[in-house]
């Protein structure tokens, strides 16, 4: 992972890992825009829609890191299994690790939407 440092990445209460759409690109430091709604009945997201519905955050995948607890190890091996099972489920090419203080769940198994979410690493 690019220029990765555990100790920033414990500065955040929420850590995720966020594929990037192709009109995406953020470097370390960046705020993440927030993430659109699904629209189920086209299978796209709302972005596309006439009227988009914004969500109150970027979407991600729950890493599961302990801020508190885990070490350097732990945190490492966390994101590598977050960054494998977004990998195996959608097309992303690019990918972003993000934190914040502040989320909810998504939709999809594993999803988080985080508030305010900064980039701590790009993938």
């Amino acid at each position: 992972m690019n220029k990765l440092n555990v100790e920033e990445i414990k500065k955040y209460e929420v850590v995720g890992i966020r594929g990037l759409c192709k009109d995406e690109s953020y470097v370390v430091g960046d705020t993440v825009r927030n993430s659109y709604d699904w629209n189920y009945e086209f299978d796209h997201s709302s972005f596309e829609d006439e009227e988009p519905v914004e969500l109150d955050g970027a979407c991600s995948i729950k890493t599961d890191i302990d801020t508190f607890m885990d070490d350097e190890e732990e945190i490492l091996e966390k994101l590598e299994k977050a960054l494998a099972t977004l990998k195996s489920g959608y097309p992303y090419s690019e990918f972003i690790v993000i934190g914040g203080s502040d989320y909810e769940y998504g939709a999809d198994e594993n999803e988080i939407i985080i508030d305010d979410a900064v980039v701590l690493s790009v993938v």
